[in-house]
């Protein structure tokens, strides 16, 4: 058989039930700026038309990967990388999509940051919900990211084909399927760097087509941080993993005062073994977790009043635009009960 010749991007999309917008997200690839692309989409054994839909597009850049059972996003993507024949893999989701100068604009951004093993750059939300998500710029801080998040959205994402083989990173079968990419994430970032771009690269589509739609999002995060925390070979017990959460967010009760001085021990904590033997860039660490206790203000007012002004308490300042805050919410809280 005769080799195929090799292009300079592949754009990986794995596909399953995505009939209605897949056609959408190859032809925004196809129609782009940047022509020396194949695109690779693996249908994960689909029961609807995505297959039909995928074989009626013409254009001989794409290749369509059938598997036989459903294997789940990561399997789907384990048999895309396999695929993939670029030099550098972009990834795309089968319901999204990308700008006409994506592809351009990260390839431009690889090339000129070799170091750089993955990169991403901002998300622009449609449908059900309107906004805009960024991720950190800087390595260091994309580093210090991997214990309350993603640093690269997965669909937003270019991966350096030489990095992903010399190491053999894959996605684990035995990951949970909501979640997989965080992990990744940390497989990638204990061999190579991570940035992102501060430009929008797709367009995201929110709605009941999303694999995470309809979750419990509490009970996914506890199974991935359990997960994550391994990886990075730090304890996390029952009770970590709740205070840690709440780092997230993501509240199991409402929050009480007293939880807020065990976050905050729980953040310090953190802080300390990172500097005594950690895996994350030490500044960049410490300004990671400084801005995820601040930025808990806000989420705690709405839920407890008293667990916020323990927040303010513990913080040791009392601004001005807070206080007001709290005090509407407590105000919205007693008409509420009267």
């Amino acid at each position: 058989m005769e080799a195929l010749d090799p292009m300079k991007v592949s754009v990986l999309m794995p596909v399953y039930n995505k009939a209605p917008f897949v056609r959408e997200a190859v032809e925004s690839v196809l129609h782009g700026t940047y022509t020396d692309i194949e695109v690779v989409a693996v249908d994960d054994a689909s029961t609807d038309d995505s297959l039909a839909v995928l074989r009626a597009i013409t254009d001989p850049r794409l290749r369509i990967v059938e598997l036989k059972e459903n294997s789940g996003p990561g399997g789907a993507a384990n048999a895309g990388l396999d695929a993939c024949r670029g030099e550098y893999i972009v990834r795309l989701d089968a319901d999204d999509i990308a700008v006409p100068e994506r592809i351009a604009m990260q390839v431009a951004f690889m090339d000129a940051h070799p170091e750089i093993g993955a990169s991403g750059g901002r998300v622009r939300l449609f449908g059900s919900t309107d906004q805009v998500w960024r991720f950190p710029l800087d390595p260091d801080d994309c580093a210090a990211q991997l214990l309350f998040g993603v640093p690269v959205s997965q669909g937003a994402s270019i991966l350096r084909r030489s990095v992903i083989e010399a190491h053999g990173l894959r996605y684990d079968p035995a990951w949970p399927r909501v979640g997989e990419d965080w992990l990744f994430w940390c497989r990638l970032g204990a061999v190579s760097r991570m940035a992102n771009m501060d430009q929008v690269l797709i367009e995201y589509r929110r709605g009941p087509q999303n694999i995470s739609h309809g979750r419990d999002k509490l009970a996914d995060h506890e199974v991935i941080l359990r997960e994550v925390f391994r990886f990075f070979s730090i304890e996390l017990g029952d009770k970590e993993l709740d205070l840690h959460l709440m780092c997230l967010r993501l509240f199991r009760h409402p929050p009480r005062p007293r939880q807020l001085r065990a976050l905050r021990n729980w953040l310090v904590a953190l802080v300390r073994q990172n500097q005594h033997s950690g895996p994350f860039p030490r500044e960049a660490f410490e300004r990671k977790v400084e801005a995820v206790w601040d930025g808990l203000f806000f989420p705690l007012a709405d839920r407890s009043p008293r667990a916020a002004w323990a927040h303010m308490r513990l913080s040791g300042s009392w601004p001005k635009d807070r206080l007001r805050y709290l005090a509407g919410a407590l105000f919205a809280r007693n008409k509420s009960r009267a």
